[in-house]
C-alpha cells in the first residue's frame, strides 16, 4: 500500500449490483496492493476526508483517486493516482 500512502478509508464505488464483478474487483485490487480488508462499498463522497481512497469502476477500468482536500463548504477535491484493468 505504500505507492498509494493511503492513511484513510478506502471507498469503493462500484456502481453495479453484480456481485461476481464486486469481487473480481477486489481480487484485482488485492493484487495491485490494496489491502482488500479494507475495502468498503460506499458511494457517499461525502464521507471523505483528506487521504482517504475513492475507487470508481468505469467500464473496462478501476479509477482509483486519491482526496487531497477537503474544503470547509464540504466539497471533496481528489486527484486520479491509478487505472486498473478489470
Amino acid at each position: 500500500m505504500t505507492d498509494f500512502n493511503i492513511i484513510g478509508k478506502i471507498y469503493f464505488a462500484p456502481n453495479t449490483s453484480d456481485t461476481e464483478l464486486i469481487e473480481k474487483a477486489k481480487l484485482r485490487l488485492a493484487e495491485n496492493d490494496v489491502p482488500r480488508e479494507m475495502i468498503e462499498i460506499n458511494y457517499n463522497v461525502q464521507e471523505l476526508e483528506e487521504g482517504d481512497l475513492y475507487i470508481s469502476y468505469d467500464p473496462p477500468d478501476l479509477i482509483l483517486r486519491k482526496v487531497y482536500a477537503k474544503t470547509p463548504s464540504g466539497f471533496v477535491k481528489m486527484k486520479s493516482i491509478k487505472s486498473i484493468k478489470l
